[in-house]
């Protein structure tokens, strides 16, 4: 009989690390995690993240997968969970942990992503802005213009030209959904789709902030999209950005019955 994945959903305050992936010498998210999970079990452990958020990006839905013969039926999930939440770092929460399909991947096997992009601006007064984007003390954004120029990315098959140059040369995929919601003194960019390309969604507030800040046309978003050349406009920084979820098939998603 196959070892069954366990998947584990965290958020975090990504202030605190490198980003999520492992890097030698730096405080990253996975090794924070695979720190707790050895603690907990004993034994080296390797997890498998649904999206490599970068260095001060944050996560409420994070959700990421690890295969050990130590926890195999539902009691050893439910050890697991009340243990771990002990041994990690203050920035990072377990919400969730659950036995998955075989075939389950944390990345892999995701048909779709959540992330919110924050923007404020004017006099400096919320604790949560130095989770978003500050625009500057005098700035006054017209976030219709911004709108406007989501809305020429409807009709695109492909979004090639929004990601910075990586490894994956893949184009990006159309989005599924996109929404900027605007109150007096900050705004949030929420945006789905069926995968990112690096950068892309730090790529897209920056050139939508710079719409609204009418310092770039709305159509000029639709001409970035659609060229052969990566990202080479404005880039806005990594912390007003968070993955809110991950989606995957009702078939396969492990928490498809809801938190625990």
């Amino acid at each position: 009989m196959p070892r069954l994945p366990c998947a584990l959903r965290f958020s975090y305050d990504g202030s605190a690390f490198r980003g999520w992936q492992r890097q030698p010498g730096m405080a990253t998210v996975q090794e924070e995690i695979e720190r707790a999970l050895q603690s907990c079990l004993g034994k080296k452990v390797t997890i498998f993240g649904a999206a490599r958020t970068d260095a001060g990006v944050h996560a409420e839905g994070q959700i990421c997968h690890f295969v050990k013969e130590a926890v195999d039926n539902e009691a050893a999930v439910d050890a697991l969970f009340f243990d771990l939440r002990g041994q990690l770092h203050d920035s990072i929460r377990l919400s969730g942990a659950a036995l998955a399909h075989p075939s389950f991947h944390a990345r892999s096997s995701a048909s779709g992503k959540r992330y919110r992009y924050k923007f404020s601006w004017g006099a400096k007064t919320d604790p949560e802005e130095k989770q978003s984007f500050q625009l500057g003390p005098e700035a006054k954004p017209d976030w219709d213009r911004a709108r406007r120029a989501l809305e020429g990315l409807r009709e695109l098959a492909a979004l090639p030209g929004l990601s910075s140059p990586s490894t994956d040369r893949r184009p990006a995929p159309p989005l599924t959904s996109f929404t900027i919601t605007a109150e007096k003194n900050g705004c949030a960019l929420d945006l789905a789709g069926p995968a990112f390309r690096k950068h892309q969604v730090r790529n897209m507030a920056g050139h939508l902030a710079a719409v609204a800040l009418n310092l770039a046309e709305p159509e000029t978003l639709s001409s970035l999209a659609q060229r052969t050349r990566p990202w080479m406009g404005a880039c806005a920084p990594p912390h007003g950005l968070t993955l809110l979820s991950v989606t995957y098939p009702r078939e396969l998603d492990p928490f498809r019955e809801g938190p625990r």
